[in-house]
C-alpha cells in the first residue's frame, strides 16, 4: 500500500464534506462480516496498547475489529447516535442530506490508500486531540500497513461510559446496550479494545465492546421473519422489549 500522507482525516481532525460521507458508504459495503474476518492476534493488540500509550492516545481512542453487516443504501452513512434509558447507542444507515456535518463526527476509521477514513460516525462534536502525540497517525499507519492489519483493525473513537457493552444486529441497523441490562444474551465474539497506562507501562483493558448472542443468534430477528419499523428509538426499545431481550421501563 502506498505512503499515507498527510494525516488529515475527515471527521477527525479535518471537517467533512458530503463526499466524505459518500466514500464512507462504499467503504462500509465493502467490509467483510465478523465471521469472516480471522482473529486480531494478541501480540498485535499488545503492541498497538503500546503504541497507543507511547502516543498519548489511549484516552480517546481504542481500536475495533473493521467489519460491516448489511448492504447500506446508496447516498446514506452509518450514523449512531446515544440514548439513555437505557444506556445504549443505536447506529442505523442515515441519508447524507439529513446528516448535520457540523455536528458528527467519525466514530470508526480504516486505513486505505489515501489515508485514514471514517466508514460509521457518531452525533455529536468531535473529540478532543489536543494531547494526542502528532507521530502517533504515521506510527499507527505504519504498524497496520507492515503487518498487512489495514481492512482488520480499526481505529475507534471510545465511549467514555465504563459498561461492557453488547452489539445485536437490528434489521438495517445495530444497537450497542450495557450487559447488565439486557435478558438472556451472552457475550461472543470482542469487536472493541480499550487501553490505558498503569504504573507508566501499556494495559489492555477487559472487553468494552462485544457481539451479543441470544437465542436467535447475533441477529434480533431470523432472516425471513417479519420486520417492524424502526423509525424512532422508542420503537427499538419497545422490539428489544417484545424480543424478551429488555425488560420494561415505565
Amino acid at each position: 500500500m502506498a505512503a499515507v500522507k498527510p494525516f488529515s482525516i475527515p471527521g477527525f481532525n479535518k471537517a467533512l464534506k458530503v463526499q466524505d460521507l459518500e466514500e464512507s458508504c462504499n467503504i462500509y459495503n465493502m467490509l467483510p462480516t465478523d465471521s469472516q474476518q480471522p482473529e486480531i492476534l494478541e501480540s498485535h493488540i499488545h503492541n498497538l496498547a503500546a503504541l497507543f500509550v507511547q502516543n498519548r492516545a489511549e484516552k480517546i481512542l481504542g481500536i475495533h475489529l473493521a467489519h460491516g453487516h448489511f448492504a447500506a443504501p446508496k447516498h446514506t452513512a452509518m450514523l449512531g447516535v446515544n440514548y439513555e434509558e437505557p444506556y445504549c447507542r443505536w447506529a442505523r444507515p442515515t441519508a447524507i442530506q439529513t446528516i448535520d456535518l457540523s455536528n458528527v463526527h467519525g466514530h470508526i476509521f480504516v486505513l486505505t490508500d489515501h489515508g485514514f477514513h471514517p466508514y460509521e460516525y457518531q452525533s455529536g462534536p468531535a473529540p478532543d486531540l489536543s494531547e494526542l502525540d502528532s507521530a502517533f497517525l504515521p506510527n499507527l499507519a505504519d504498524y497496520l500497513n507492515k503487518n498487512d492489519l489495514s481492512m482488520l483493525v480499526g481505529l475507534q473513537v471510545v465511549d467514555q461510559n465504563p459498561a461492557n457493552m453488547l452489539e445485536l444486529i437490528l434489521p438495517q441497523g445495530t444497537v450497542m446496550l450495557d450487559s447488565s441490562v439486557l435478558n438472556g444474551c451472552v457475550p461472543t465474539r470482542q469487536t472493541g479494545w480499550k487501553f490505558e497506562s498503569e504504573d507508566s507501562k501499556p494495559r489492555v483493558c477487559q472487553a468494552n465492546e462485544t457481539h451479543g448472542q441470544h437465542a436467535n443468534g447475533h441477529d434480533i430477528y431470523n432472516k425471513g421473519d417479519p420486520h417492524p419499523k424502526l423509525e424512532t428509538f422508542e420503537d427499538v426499545r419497545i422490539a428489544l422489549v417484545e424480543a424478551g431481550l429488555l425488560d420494561q421501563i415505565a
